[in-house]
């Protein structure tokens, strides 16, 4: 995609950005030196209104002389759990976390969007609102950035994102419409057991017997009970559970994740999962509960949407149409609401080739502009709508 000279000439600057925010990451809605990182740099594009949500997420709109729409971007803020590997010199100075998964790179991208805005305003024929949301990596943040009023006064009437993503092409658009990314569920099930001596484990109900029957009969769930031309995904990722090597186990804990792209399978699939808790404390005499941590709703783009942005491309070989993946966002909340579109930046042949939420995950910098000269060009397309 060519880059307009006013974009251009904000390289050092995204180089910048990006390195000072890659150094400070925090977590979920505890980000106070993230956001008084942005602030400012927000505050100079002298927006119209600037408002604090769910905690620490931001609310820029920037008016339009007598527009009648709102087109709305958004921003992730938060970092995740990891202890990062690189050794640059802007690696995270915050033990234990790390920006993993390219948020700091979402954030540069609607930092750099806000200083083109503050250049053109006099171009401006729609309402624009930029959102930096607090909060996604499981934590629903999006949601409770719209419950605060996101996406009203102004009401906003399409909404826009992007993800660094390391599978796309460098400085290519990842997209499709349809099912982009799925719906997920990440539960937390306990196993209720009785302790006893290892000696006498008939005056006990052993947890950890239970939860290795309960393992399998719920991954048969997504083996035997889901058509196999529908995408459906369950993973049980951590189980913790009993005391010492010669006690019968009296609780065990097991959390996992499952993604679908259809919510009348979802439906289907927790049914099916509660039922076998309450056969399996029927026949064992454990007492077993299931909650929900968190839930997003799949991303899926409107063809509307879509196709209108292939005309601001300057050729189709600046897009790559993507496969569903079966990774989940947040953005899709957004969607629930209003018109909504998601893509992917492609970063894939960049600096260190790492996948997303790798402890060595890196990209160039240079790959941001191509994110904001399409978000620039989609709100220039926004203006003649």
């Amino acid at each position: 995609m060519q880059i307009s000279d006013q974009i251009l000439a904000m390289k050092d600057d995204c180089v910048k950005i990006r390195r000072d925010l890659h150094r400070i990451p925090e977590i979920g809605f505890e980000l106070p030196q993230t956001h008084e990182y942005i602030r400012p740099l927000i505050e100079l594009t002298r927006p119209d209104e600037l408002k604090v949500l769910a905690g620490v997420g931001l609310k820029a709109v920037y008016y339009a002389k007598g527009a009648d729409r709102t087109i709305a971007f958004r921003a992730d803020m938060d970092g995740m759990k990891n202890t990062e590997e690189n050794r640059f010199r802007f690696r995270s100075r915050h033990k234990g976390v790390m920006h993993g998964c390219g948020h700091d790179g979402h954030m540069t991208i609607l930092l750099l969007l806000a200083r083109w805005i503050a250049q053109n305003r006099e171009k401006l024929k729609c309402n624009v609102v930029l959102l930096f949301q607090p909060g996604e990596e499981g934590w629903g943040g999006a949601r409770k950035m719209i419950d605060e009023g996101a996406l009203t006064s102004p009401k906003v009437d399409r909404i826009y994102g992007l993800h660094l993503w390391p599978t796309v092409p460098m400085g290519k658009i990842g997209i499709r419409w349809s099912n982009l990314m799925a719906q997920t569920s990440d539960f937390e099930i306990k196993v209720h057991g009785k302790s006893a001596h290892a000696s006498t484990p008939q005056m006990g109900i052993d947890a950890i017997v239970v939860a290795a029957e309960l393992i399998t009969m719920i991954q048969s769930v997504i083996t035997r009970d889901v058509d196999p031309h529908q995408d459906a995904l369950l993973t049980l990722g951590k189980i913790v559970g009993g005391t010492s090597h010669n006690v019968i186990a009296e609780e065990v804990t097991m959390s996992g994740t499952l993604r679908v792209f259809s919510n009348e399978l979802y439906d289907k699939l927790m049914r099916q999962i509660i039922a076998l808790l309450k056969g399996l404390e029927m026949a064992t005499g454990a007492g077993i509960s299931m909650e929900t941590i968190v839930h997003y709703p799949y991303v899926a783009n409107p063809r509307p949407m879509v196709e209108k942005f292939y005309t601001v491309l300057d050729s189709m070989d600046d897009v790559v149409l993507v496969e569903p993946v079966m990774a989940a966002e947040d953005f899709a909340e957004y969607q629930q609401e209003v018109e909504g579109m998601f893509m992917f930046l492609g970063v894939n042949g960049g600096r260190g080739g790492a996948p997303l939420h790798s402890s060595k995950f890196d990209f160039d910098e240079e790959v941001l502009l191509v994110g904001v000269e399409a978000f620039k060009r989609i709100l220039e397309s926004e203006n003649y709508a």
